[in-house]
């Protein structure tokens, strides 16, 4: 029986067969796991994704609770430098009403000695 099936080339064909079915295999195989490579690939794409969405999110919500304080700050710092202001120009003026009293002082000194 295998010099029938030798001599009519079954074995040949078969083995032919056997290689092509071997290398579709192969094939198939690799493409299945460039496939699961694509899916993993994906699935860690949305993972970073979805991450940086929430870091930003969190950014939001941090600028959005810093913002009120911040005013609330800058509003009671110039509400500071007006007061400061307001004593200066007061310190000023009482200094000038002082001077000028000395001035008067002096020149009434000066005025009754000749």
């Amino acid at each position: 029986m295998a010099e029938s099936a030798a001599a009519s080339g079954i074995g040949e064909s078969h083995s032919a067969m056997d290689a092509l079915l071997a290398d579709m295999l192969e094939l198939h195989e690799a493409e299945t796991a460039r496939a699961e490579e694509r899916k993993h690939n994906k699935v860690n794409e949305q993972r970073e994704d979805d991450r940086a969405d929430e870091a930003m999110i969190g950014m939001k919500k941090r600028s959005h609770d810093f913002l009120p304080s911040l005013m609330t700050h800058i509003e009671e710092r110039d509400a500071l430098d007006r007061e400061v202001e307001l004593r200066k120009v007061a310190n000023e003026e009482r200094r000038l009403a002082i001077e000028s009293e000395l001035i008067k002082l002096e020149r009434g000194e000066k005025g009754g000695a000749y």
